[in-house]
C-alpha cells in the first residue's frame, strides 16, 4: 500500500523539477570563490546556475531596400558605374600611362584619362640656358648674365655672331638683301664661346668657367681670306660662381673676361663684373601646357654694361690720367701710342656700376620671348630648343632698339663748351637701326 503512493509523489517532484528547468533556456558556469576539490583537467572549478531567459519579442518588419536617387536639393553625386575592359584596351592603356599620353576611352569619347602632373624639380645652367627636369631648356636672356647655376658637369659651345659690330663701321638702314649682305660682310662679326660649369648649385655652389676666341676664322666678304687665323690669337676667360636659394632662385657673380691673351693691339673685349638674382615663377602645374614658365633677373654689371655716353666719359678721362691729348685738353707734352693704347683698353674694362636686367617667357616648352635691358640699351628676341632630347639651342635677338646715345648724341665734357656730337666725332661706334644677332649653342650635362 505504501509503494501506491510513493510512487505518485516521486512522480509529481519529478514534474516539478522539470517544469522549473524549463523555465531557463541556458545555463551560465560560475567561478567559486574557493575551490572544493583538486580536478586532474584544466577546467577550473566551477558550478553551473541557471538563468532566466530573456523576454520574447514580436517578430520585426522586414527590411525593404529601395533605389535613393540623386536629386538637385539632397547633394548626392551621380553614382560610378564601373564597366569590365577588354584586354587589348587595358594594354593600350598601360602603354600610354607609360607615355604620359591622354587616354580615351573608345565607348565613350567625352571620358579621358590623364596621366598625373609631376611637380617640376629645380632650374640649373651653365651659362644662359636652362637644364630642368632632365632636359635642357632655351636661354632667358640674351647678353645679360642669369643667376642659376651648374650641377654636375656642363658645357656650353657656340657659335655666335651679329650683323653689324659697332666700332667696326656705322651701322646704317639698307634698302634691299643686296646692300645688307655687303654691309655684314665688311662690319659683321662672329665668335666661339666655351663654357665649362661643375659644382652643385643647390648644395654648395656652382663655378663656370666661360671663354671667348674672338678670330673665327670665318670668311665673311673678303676677310679671313687672304691669312689663316689661329683661333687662340685672341681669346678671353672669365669665371663665374653660382649659388640657388630654394628651387626657384640663384644668385651669381662673376667677371667677363677676365683674363685676356691677345696678339692685336687696339682689339679687345671689356672686362665687365657683374652680380644678378634670377627668380622662376611657375605659372602653371602642367610643364606641358602654354606659358607655364616666366623668369626674371636683375642685377648690377660695369664694363660691356654701360651705356655709350659712360664709356666715351670714361675714356676721356683715362687718356687724361694718362697724359694724352683730348677734347678740351692739351698736355704738355704728347704721350706715347702704347699710353693711349692702355688708357683707351682700360677705358673698356669695369667702371661705373649700371643696372641690368631680363624678362623671359616661356610660351609652351621649347620656345622662349626674351626682353633685356643690357645696361645699354634695350633688346629683345627668342630662344628655341628644336629637339626635346638634344640640346640644341637657337637665340635670335635684335638690339640697340632704343634710339638712345647708340643713335648718336651729344656728350657733355669738361673744356668742351658744345661738348662732343658723336655723330662727327665717333661715327663708327654708332647704328642707325636694330642689329641682329643670331646664335647657334649646343649644351651637354654629365
Amino acid at each position: 500500500m505504501k509503494l501506491r503512493w510513493h510512487l505518485p509523489l516521486a512522480f509529481s517532484l519529478a514534474l516539478l523539477d522539470i517544469s522549473q528547468i524549463a523555465k531557463s533556456d541556458e545555463w551560465i558556469p560560475v567561478k567559486q570563490q574557493t575551490p572544493t576539490s583538486q580536478r586532474d583537467d584544466d577546467s577550473g572549478p566551477y558550478r553551473w546556475v541557471q538563468v532566466e531567459a530573456p523576454t520574447k519579442t514580436k517578430t520585426s518588419t522586414p527590411i525593404r531596400w529601395q533605389e535613393l536617387k540623386a536629386e538637385p536639393n539632397n547633394g548626392l553625386k551621380k553614382a560610378v558605374i564601373w564597366s569590365p575592359v577588354e584586354p587589348s584596351l587595358s594594354t593600350d592603356i598601360e602603354r600610354k600611362i607609360e607615355e604620359e599620353a591622354p587616354i580615351q576611352n573608345p565607348a565613350n569619347a567625352a571620358i579621358k584619362i590623364q596621366p598625373p602632373v609631376m611637380p617640376s624639380g629645380t632650374t640649373f645652367a651653365n651659362e644662359k640656358s636652362i637644364w630642368r627636369d632632365d632636359n635642357w631648356h632655351p636661354q632667358i636672356s640674351g647678353t645679360v648674365p642669369i643667376g642659376f647655376g651648374p650641377k654636375g658637369l656642363m658645357i656650353s659651345g657656340s657659335l655666335w655672331a651679329i650683323d653689324c659690330i659697332t666700332g667696326a663701321g656705322y651701322c646704317k638702314n639698307t634698302s634691299g638683301l643686296d646692300e645688307y649682305r655687303d654691309q655684314f660682310e665688311k662690319i659683321g662679326e662672329a665668335q666661339y664661346n666655351l663654357s665649362i660649369g661643375i659644382g652643385d648649385t643647390e648644395k654648395i655652389a656652382g663655378i663656370t668657367v666661360t671663354s671667348r676666341f674672338e678670330e673665327t676664322s670665318l670668311q665673311i666678304g673678303e676677310r679671313n681670306t687672304e691669312e689663316e687665323k689661329n683661333i687662340f690669337s685672341n681669346f678671353y676667360i672669365g669665371t663665374h660662381i653660382s649659388r640657388n636659394f630654394g628651387s626657384d632662385t640663384a644668385f651669381k657673380i662673376g667677371i667677363d673676361n677676365w683674363l685676356d691673351f691677345r696678339e692685336c693691339g687696339t682689339c679687345g673685349f671689356a672686362k665687365s663684373a657683374y652680380g644678378v638674382i634670377s627668380q622662376r615663377f611657375r605659372l602653371k602645374d602642367d610643364q606641358n601646357s602654354i606659358f607655364p614658365n616666366a623668369y626674371l633677373t636683375f642685377g648690377v654689371g660695369n664694363g660691356q654694361f654701360r651705356p655709350l655716353d659712360e664709356l666715351v666719359l670714361d675714356g676721356i678721362r683715362k687718356q687724361r690720367n694718362a697724359g694724352c691729348a683730348t677734347p678740351g685738353f692739351t698736355p704738355n707734352k704728347p704721350c706715347s701710342p702704347e699710353a693711349l693704347t692702355r688708357a683707351s683698353l682700360r677705358a673698356r674694362s669695369y667702371g661705373q656700376i649700371n643696372p641690368i636686367g631680363a624678362v623671359a617667357l616661356e610660351t609652351f616648352p621649347g620656345l622662349n620671348l626674351i626682353g633685356e635691358w643690357s645696361g645699354r640699351n634695350l633688346n629683345a628676341g627668342f630662344s628655341v630648343r628644336p629637339f626635346e632630347e638634344l640640346g640644341l639651342i637657337l637665340t635670335g635677338m635684335w638690339e640697340n632698339i632704343l634710339p638712345n646715345c647708340d643713335y648718336g648724341c651729344t656728350v657733355s665734357v669738361s673744356g668742351v663748351p658744345d661738348g662732343i656730337d658723336l655723330k662727327t666725332s665717333l661715327p663708327q661706334a654708332l647704328t642707325q637701326r636694330p642689329r641682329f644677332s643670331f646664335q647657334a649653342a649646343l649644351e651637354l650635362k654629365f
